[in-house]
C-alpha cells in the first residue's frame, strides 16, 4: 500500500503552513493510494484496490478508506510510516491481515495495534515495499511525466484511478496467451 501524487492542470493553490504563518503557492494535484497485491503463484503484482484524493490528502484517512472497501484476505500488509494512523489501525484489528507497518517516531506504542505491530515487524519482509513505487514509476512514464491534463480536481482524481485499473488490465492482459502466429513479447 502506498501513495503517489499526479499533477494536472490548473490555477495554483495557496497551502498554508506553520499553523498559516506561512503560506505558499503549489500545483494542483491528485493523490492516488494503490492497494497492490502479490500473487506467488503466477508472479504477478495486481491492484486490488485504490482511492484518489485531493492533493496533500493525509495517507492514514485515506488507507482506511481503501481498506474498509477493499479488505484484503489473508497474508501481510506493507505501509510506510505514513499509514501509521488511528484510521488505518482502526480497520486492521477486524481483518486477518499480518501488518507491516513502519511506525512513527520513536515512542513507546501504547496502543494494542501498535504493539502488535511492533512485535510482528520484520525488515526482510518490509523491503518488498518499495515494488510499488516500480508501478507508479511505470504509470508516470506513460503520462509522460506524471503530469495529466485534466483541469478540475474531480477530474483528475477520476483518471488517476483509471491509469490505476488500466495497469490492472495490463496484467490480466499478459496471462493471455499471444494471438496465433505472434511470439509472447514478455
Amino acid at each position: 500500500m502506498d501513495t503517489t501524487g499526479l499533477a494536472y492542470r490548473s490555477k495554483d493553490r495557496f497551502l498554508r503552513f506553520r499553523r498559516g504563518k506561512e503560506v505558499r503557492r503549489v500545483r494542483g494535484h491528485a493523490r492516488l493510494l494503490a492497494l497492490m497485491r502479490w500473487d506467488r503463484e503466477r508472479r504477478l503484482l495486481w491492484p486490488w484496490g485504490g482511492v484518489a484524493g485531493e492533493g496533500y490528502a493525509p495517507d492514514p484517512r485515506l488507507g482506511g478508506e481503501v481498506l474498509r472497501r477493499f479488505p484484503p484476505s489473508g497474508g501481510w500488509l506493507l505501509g510506510d510510516a505514513g499509514f501509521d494512523g488511528k484510521e488505518v489501525w482502526g480497520v486492521l484489528g477486524e481483518v486477518e491481515v499480518r501488518p507491516v507497518i513502519r511506525l512513527r517516531g520513536g515512542g513507546e506504542a501504547r496502543d494494542e495495534a501498535r504493539v502488535r505491530a511492533r512485535e510482528g515487524w520484520d525488515p526482510e519482509v518490509y523491503r518488498f515495499r518499495g515494488v510499488v513505487e516500480g508501478v507508479f514509476g511505470g504509470m508516470k512514464t506513460r503520462l509522460g511525466g506524471g503530469y495529466l491534463w485534466e483541469r478540475k480536481p474531480w477530474t483528475a482524481m477520476a483518471r488517476a484511478l483509471l491509469e490505476l485499473i488500466a495497469y490492472g488490465l495490463r496484467v490480466l492482459l499478459s496471462l493471455l496467451p499471444p494471438p496465433p502466429g505472434y511470439k509472447a513479447i514478455y
